[in-house]
């Protein structure tokens, strides 16, 4: 094993441990253990836990963000059904959250108050998302496709319903096939439940 490919199997294995464990709980003894690795090795390519998360969130923000960002409001309102392009857009981001469900487990149920650097960095991430979904909003009032409203907030309440539909689905299970209520859900978030909204 190189040193390239010791970096990535002492990656993986704290990765592993931080969504079978939890942050807090792992250890650097315990990612130590995982590897079976001498503790001079391990600190010869991380400064400790602390770095492995943060280039995992990183990396999991990025890929996640481009998955939001391609979400585009204001070309979906351009004389298409909206509820189906925006469908049609959102099942890269359903696919993403998949493939990473370990990621996003950890995330959302992520305790917070025991840590400040855990703190900052699970702040900085959903600050991110935040302002992506903001974005999204002020460009979809720009185009006229948005009803005018404080981006900032709504941001908030999407956020929101998003976080506790994927708790519902990918922590509790009660959503067998999130596929089959994507409709609902982005209707919702377009129009409210009031029956005399526009589709």
């Amino acid at each position: 094993m190189n040193k390239h490919e010791r970096k990535e199997f002492i990656f993986e294995c704290a990765r592993s441990l931080f969504v079978e464990k939890g942050f807090h709980a792992t250890s650097v003894a315990d990612i130590i253990a995982k590897t079976r690795i001498a503790r001079s090795t391990f600190y010869a390519h991380f400064t400790g836990k602390d770095e492995i998360f943060s280039i995992l969130i990183d990396s999991f923000e990025k890929n996640l963000l481009e998955k939001i960002l391609a979400i585009n409001i204001s070309r979906a309102g351009s004389g298409r059904d909206l509820l189906s392009e925006i469908r049609a857009m959102t099942e890269y981001l359903l696919q993403f959250l998949e493939e990473n469900a370990d990621m996003a487990r950890l995330l959302i149920t992520a305790p917070q108050g025991h840590d400040s650097y855990f703190d900052k960095t699970i702040e900085k991430f959903f600050g991110s998302v935040l302002s992506a979904i903001t974005r999204l909003l002020d460009e979809g009032m720009a185009d006229g496709n948005v009803r005018k409203c404080h981006s900032g907030i709504i941001a908030y309440a999407i956020l929101g319903c998003i976080k506790q539909v994927m708790i519902q689905w990918l922590v509790f299970g009660d959503i067998e096939n999130i596929r089959d209520v994507l409709n609902d859900i982005i209707g919702y978030n377009l129009y409210g439940i009031a029956q005399s909204a526009s589709k």
